[in-house]
């Protein structure tokens, strides 16, 4: 109670049953319109650019220092970090692009680019065509592979990197995530997805029937499994004729049998390294990252899994602002 009002005024105070639908549609309609001009004042472009042989789409969202963003998969796309990184892009330009025969961008690619050196390549198209001197890039599960990739190519092209939930830099490690994240996999899971796989929408691997299959997938890698069902996966019905393209990484000898470790004294700018306690890649592989690069920081969300801006966003997002805010001049 407010100091200086009685109970007696207080009582007094009532709101006749008849107002109170038309009050909460007014406060409905008043937090609606407070998001939507939230949502507004995000500054978005989205397009196609010709990069290394092929077309790849992006989208920028927000204004201020431009970070390029690298989704994971391989052959998933930008979609599944959204609406989440929204709240990042409140303070920074977030460069988006789905990889090359990823999303949007084109499947008109000859499967013999489809090389881990060239999805280097074309993160460092992309830093060309935004006109970026340096470059803070951000890599999340397979894109955090690339981007390491990146930084040992091009070391002197990064002004920060972030990697998150990175699969492991080397492939000892990351064939280790797999097996125990298919450990994690429960049965119930096991059922959901064979009775999945019999229906017709797979059959004819509609977008929603993929969509579905990869959410049962992933409740694996998630500390609580509910939130699986946040993870936003915008796949179209170009998704596995370029999901074929993609198996050609498998022929790519640079994945087969690598490790990037010490390579990886050759980056200098700052470097934070996230990773999650509920992870499927080993806290042994992330401390031998953070090791390899000299004056990095290294983060482990507790009661985490492996899409954090999902699970723990408030976290996540300060942990990053605190880091660009403290490393990025």
């Amino acid at each position: 109670m407010l100091e200086g009002t009685s109970m007696k005024s207080a009582r007094q105070v009532r709101i006749p049953c008849f107002l109170r639908p038309i009050l909460i549609l007014l406060i409905i309609g008043g937090l609606a319109a407070t998001a939507g001009e939230k949502a507004k004042k995000l500054k978005i472009e989205e397009g196609m650019k010709d990069i290394n042989g092929t077309q790849l789409y992006y989208k920028t969202m927000g204004e201020g220092m431009p970070i390029v963003i690298l989704h994971g998969g391989p052959g998933l796309d930008h979609s599944y970090f959204l609406p989440q990184m929204e709240e990042l892009a409140r303070h920074y330009k977030l460069i988006f692009f789905d990889q090359r025969a990823s999303g949007k961008s084109s499947n008109v690619v000859d499967t013999t680019a489809i090389t881990m050196n060239n999805f280097v390549e074309d993160v460092e198209g992309i830093r060309k065509a935004f006109k970026l001197k340096k470059m803070n890039l951000f890599g999340h599960s397979w894109g955090g592979l690339v981007a390491m990739f990146y930084a040992v190519k091009y070391p002197n092209n990064l002004n920060s990197l972030v990697l998150v939930n990175s699969t492991p830099a080397s492939s000892g490690w990351r064939n280790a995530s797999f097996v125990l994240m298919a450990r994690r996999t429960l049965p119930e899971d096991s059922v959901a997805q064979a009775n999945l796989v019999q229906t017709e929408g797979f059959r004819k691997r509609s977008p929603k029937a993929m969509s579905e299959f990869f959410k049962i997938l992933f409740r694996s890698t998630f500390y609580n499994r509910m939130y699986a069902d946040s993870l936003t996966l915008s796949l179209d019905t170009s998704f596995t004729t370029k999901s074929r393209l993609m198996q050609y990484l498998n022929k790519d000898t640079t994945l087969l049998n690598y490790d990037v470790f010490r390579k990886l004294s050759v980056v200098h700018c700052p470097t934070l390294i996230i990773g999650s306690t509920y992870d499927m890649v080993a806290p042994e592989a992330n401390d031998r990252l953070h090791q390899s690069i000299a004056g990095s920081t290294l983060v482990v969300l507790d009661s985490c899994g492996h899409f954090p801006f999902v699970e723990a966003p408030r976290r996540f997002f300060s942990t990053i602002e605190g880091f660009l805010k403290k490393a990025v001049r």
